[in-house]
């Protein structure tokens, strides 16, 4: 075994009796506000740790001891020194896409696991550009507070005023930067 690197273990050696009953591996929920989601999904495996940190310096002794899996959003920041505080981790996984927020060489080196999910909220960011696109162009979010506060067109210099800056998206290209899957998957979506 590499220095440095912690020993695989197996389901047997984790789940272990003890007097109590079996023993479950903790899992840390580290910087989730709601684990509504993760807790019906883990409760018959996992025992969870509801962390809500934005540090590892926020993460209680015993989660740094025994956490096995850490499950971790956008919030919180795991560098080398952070993960070697943890004593047991074998798996960290990004709940969304990319893990700009884990120092994935330094998990490599530990013998700890880095996952994330890619397609995670795809559909909803190429919904979300295509309604920025059309706020763009149409000027829709202005309109809509116009309306919100009670503010109406009652003549052709107030329809000259909401139209301002108004145009065609049609004959128009289409630009996207970028050739991650959030981009592939609008292209598809606007070529559809």
């Amino acid at each position: 075994m590499q220095a440095g690197k912690r020993p695989r273990i197996d389901a047997a050696s984790i789940r272990g009796p003890i007097p109590s009953g079996p023993m479950r591996p903790l899992v840390a929920l580290l910087d989730g506000r709601d684990c509504s989601v993760e807790m019906p999904i883990l409760k018959d495996v996992a025992t969870v740790a509801f962390c809500d940190a934005q540090s590892t310096s926020e993460i209680h002794e015993k989660v740094l001891n025994e956490a096995v899996g850490a499950l971790m959003w956008h919030t919180i920041t795991l560098t080398k020194e952070d993960l070697e505080k943890f004593k047991n981790l074998r798996i960290v996984v990004r709940i969304g896409s990319g893990v700009d927020n884990v120092d994935v060489k330094a998990a490599g080196e530990l013998g700890i696991a880095v996952c994330n999910v890619p397609g995670y909220g795809v559909e909803e960011v190429a919904d979300s550009t295509l309604c920025l696109i059309l706020n763009l162009y149409r000027r829709t979010y202005w309109l809509a507070n116009m309306v919100k506060d009670g503010k109406k067109i009652t003549g052709p210099e107030q329809l000259k005023e909401a139209a301002y800056g108004c145009a065609r998206i049609r004959g128009d290209t289409l630009g996207i930067v970028g050739q991650g899957r959030h981009d592939y998957d609008y292209f598809n979506y606007m070529y559809s």
